[in-house]
């Protein structure tokens, strides 16, 4: 008799599930239609304000009127609560299914093809270095010096989990880390490699003490210095603030770059997205969370920008060294890893929906996340265009940490533009150096 009820019961769920899926897929594709159209129609409607008829005017008119209406439409409530029903309909479909499984078997047997094409994308056009040797999962990487190091403190930079790290060491003439090895300094930097499924039980606080803790520690045997200055960039900037205020007696300075901190203040469209997805869901269906269902959010937000904006660079002249800018960014945008679950979700609860962080009440194992305990000096890099990390977010921690030696520099330019843009190199980076040097 149980069988027969269990049999009954699977044969009602199936539709349902089924039911739920398609549905949730209707309200999202009506929604996002609407908020599609609605920016058409306000970008037409835009053409009646143009003051002259320029062809060049009309077109960024039109664009910045239906960009803008847009953000609006899909940042709205109604429309974010439809995203996290889809995400959430397809995981129980997932789980219905055992598709969570056979996608844990796949993603793993493509990342181990990733691999093999590490050693090529980690060297060619990057900048020289060796891999030392730490406890852990996770590699430490130490650039060769091209200049005589003029700085006896070492500087260790903290990469985000989201991209992979090489934005910072994107080509040559745009790189962030041969501007500070120029500069004298003796550059370390993490590497997260590509995490498979046999990372899925990692937590923050592996990555706080496991990885960062015993990098600084290797860091300062290597070199002999007593501080090491923390450099963290996006996401690795959480890091370097949890290791900052936990251990501030190994931080000589440290230095923020676009890092999300306070949630509570203005929301871009995928910060609110991911407020509104039940992330213990997510990762308790399928482990880590893939670099594509980031890819997809990120261009979900603009699909229109995302297919013209091909067109719109190429329809003028460009140089070579342009070109091949152009193209190692795109390249990076989508060259995403996993992110390992637990941390992914300990990350979004604590931070992106209850804000612990700029309250000091962020656990990261045992430890409480203090702000004010971060007494060494700051300096905190924004983008007063970033639509990933809202300068807002950024510009709280000024008056969070107990530093009375601290810094803010805003640059007029967006997420990547800090790394790769040529103002950003002739001004902001030199800049950095400028501030690092006369605490070094």
């Amino acid at each position: 008799m149980s069988q027969i009820n269990h049999s009954d019961n699977k044969h009602k769920i199936i539709p349902s599930t089924y039911y739920d899926y398609w549905y949730a897929w209707y309200d999202f594709v009506l929604k996002y239609n609407d908020a599609f159209f609605e920016s058409a129609v306000k970008s037409v409607e835009s053409l009646f304000n143009v003051g002259d008829g320029r062809v060049g005017k009309i077109q960024n008119v039109m664009r910045a009127a239906f960009d803008s209406t847009l953000q609006q439409k899909i940042n709205e409530e109604g429309f974010a609560t439809s995203v996290a029903n889809l995400v959430s309909a397809r995981i129980k479909l997932a789980r219905l299914f055992g598709y969570d499984k056979i996608y844990n078997n796949l993603a793993d047997f493509f990342l181990a093809g990733s691999r093999t094409l590490e050693p090529i994308r980690d060297n060619i056009n990057r900048t020289p270095s060796e891999v030392i040797s730490t406890k852990g999962r996770f590699s430490l990487l130490h650039y060769k010096p091209i200049v005589e190091q003029k700085h006896k403190t070492p500087l260790l930079v903290v990469y985000s989990l989201i991209n992979r790290h090489y934005i910072l060491d994107l080509l040559p003439k745009v790189s962030v880390i041969n501007s500070l090895l120029k500069q004298g300094f003796d550059v370390y930097a993490t590497d997260w490699g590509t995490p498979d499924s046999s990372y899925q039980n990692m937590t923050l606080e592996n990555y706080a003490h496991e990885y960062v803790e015993n990098a600084v520690e290797k860091i300062k045997e290597i070199t002999g210095s007593e501080k090491v200055s923390l450099f963290g960039y996006c996401w690795g900037g959480i890091f370097a603030l949890i290791h900052s205020a936990i251990h501030p007696e190994n931080v000589k300075n440290l230095i923020l770059h676009a890092t999300p901190m306070d949630l509570g203040q203005t929301n871009t469209v995928i910060e609110n997205w991911t407020k509104h997805i039940d992330a213990d869901e997510l990762v308790n269906t399928f482990g880590n969370i893939p670099g594509w269902f980031l890819n997809a959010a990120f261009i979900m937000r603009n699909p229109v920008e995302a297919l013209l904006k091909y067109w719109r660079y190429f329809s003028e002249p460009k140089s070579l060294d342009e070109v091949r800018q152009f193209f190692a960014i795109e390249i990076w945008l989508y060259d995403s890893v996993p992110i390992i679950g637990p941390v992914y979700k300990e990350i979004v609860n604590q931070i992106y929906k209850k804000n612990l962080l700029i309250k000091n009440k962020m656990r990261v194992g045992s430890d409480l996340v203090d702000l004010r305990k971060i007494t060494m000096p700051v300096l905190n890099i924004i983008g007063t265009k970033d639509d990933l990390v809202p300068p807002d977010s950024s510009r709280s921690i000024m008056n969070a940490i107990s530093s009375t030696d601290k810094k803010l520099i805003e640059f007029p330019t967006g997420h990547v533009g800090l790394c790769v843009s040529a103002d950003a190199h002739e001004k902001l980076w030199p800049e950095v150096g400028k501030w690092l040097t006369e605490r070094s």
